[in-house]
């Protein structure tokens, strides 16, 4: 049975201790954004408070935190945990599978976004003519809000055949707290909108927060070009950029996320997340990278998904470090109990036939699936 969570949340679970007199690695909890304890099954009140507090007041939330903490009053004992965002895999809505519907799903799945296409006729929203995409629905516009459920993961591009139908689009649309929002149109099209919606009484400040014209001013013509110049604008507003937009050529870096250079889950890594959570098969275990020193193909966060019968989802880097997790995860499925494994990560040939630099490593802390049913399926609030 799955694991239903509130997006948002954070999971937290003990992968080190020291001096403790019961054995709680591998307990986990959950925490809401403001720090409230929500389900799981750390026993010890002092680690709940101690995380509690840190999640409150941690203004980066949003990455994998690995912190120690140690009990007031007895500060020999420490316990060392995983703070692991629960968020959901980046969502790419295209509404209107028209041409340029076609290379943006492409880019958009290059990028890590699960991508879904909507259009209200029949031969434009098929898997025949998106293969790459996730989901391909025909209905109204009208009715999109009945097949998505939109949130602060969804971005979404209007492209559909004509300004009527943008202009519905975006007045269902406005209201939500989106990553981002695009309408395509010419300047003169996209005031007739705007003016539009003013008189219909949406405030100016959510239309501003709209990018129409859609993408980044980089002289896009054909319907590839403009793809890339849309995709660009998605990624801007996702990873921080100053490359000017085409409704705003101010150059100013992204607010939201300027200044943020902390290494940030993938949507591959949330995926991996989300199918351990949904699982139905407990002969599996999880790997997660919780800290790396020097250099290492991938950082905190990053996660593997191990099968019993050797099948893998995610990638902790590859090479001789991901085999030698995958034969722990193997040991970890077999015994049922979690370990914290350091791996040395190699830099390959040199050329001068040394095959074997270190170049960093790796904490990885490997834990068996079962563990988050028993944690988080049904636990009691604390």
């Amino acid at each position: 049975m799955g694991i239903n969570l509130e997006p948002g949340v954070a999971i937290v679970t003990v992968i080190r201790q020291e001096n403790l007199s019961v054995d709680i690695v591998g307990q986990k909890q959950t925490f809401a954004p403001d720090g409230t304890g929500r389900i799981g099954n750390i026993e010890l009140p002092w680690v709940k408070a101690e995380v509690a507090n840190y999640i409150k007041n941690d203004l980066s939330y949003g990455s994998l935190k690995r912190i120690t903490v140690a009990n007031p009053d007895n500060q020999i004992e420490k316990v060392t945990v995983m703070i692991d965002p629960y968020l959901p895999p980046y969502e790419l809505v295209i509404l209107g599978g028209g041409h340029i519907a076609v290379p943006l799903v492409k880019i958009g799945k290059i990028l890590g976004y699960q991508v879904t296409v909507i259009d209200d006729r029949q031969d434009f929203a098929t898997a025949q003519r998106f293969p790459e995409a996730d989901r391909t629905i025909c209905c109204a516009f009208s009715d999109i809000e009945k097949h998505i459920s939109f949130g602060p993961f969804s971005s979404v591009v209007i492209v559909t055949r004509g300004p009527e139908y943008d202009q519905e689009c975006l007045r269902l649309l406005i209201k939500y707290n989106l990553a981002y929002i695009g309408m395509i149109g010419s300047r003169r099209k996209i005031k007739l909108v705007r003016d539009s919606l003013l008189k219909e009484g949406v405030p100016a400040e959510k239309l501003e927060q709209v990018h129409m014209p859609v993408g980044l001013d980089i002289g896009a013509q054909t319907p590839g070009e403009v793809a890339v110049s849309i995709a660009a604008e998605m990624l801007k507003e996702r990873r921080g950029g100053s490359t000017n937009s085409l409704k705003d050529s101010s150059g100013q870096k992204s607010q939201k996320s300027a200044g943020n250079t902390e290494e940030l889950l993938t949507s591959s890594d949330r995926e991996v997340l989300y199918k351990t959570l949904t699982i139905t098969e407990t002969h599996a275990a999880l790997a997660t990278i919780v800290n790396t020193i020097g250099s290492t193909p991938r950082k905190a966060g990053s996660r593997m998904l191990v099968y019993g019968d050797g099948r893998m989802v995610g990638t902790i880097g590859g090479g001789s470090g991901e085999a030698e997790v995958a034969m722990a995860a193997l040991r970890v499925i077999e015994t049922n109990t979690p370990c914290l494994k350091k791996v040395a990560v190699t830099a390959g040939t040199s050329g001068l036939g040394d095959s074997s630099l270190v170049s960093g490593a790796m904490e990885v802390f490997i834990e068996p699936v079962g563990a988050f049913q028993s944690a988080l399926n049904g636990g009691v609030k604390r």
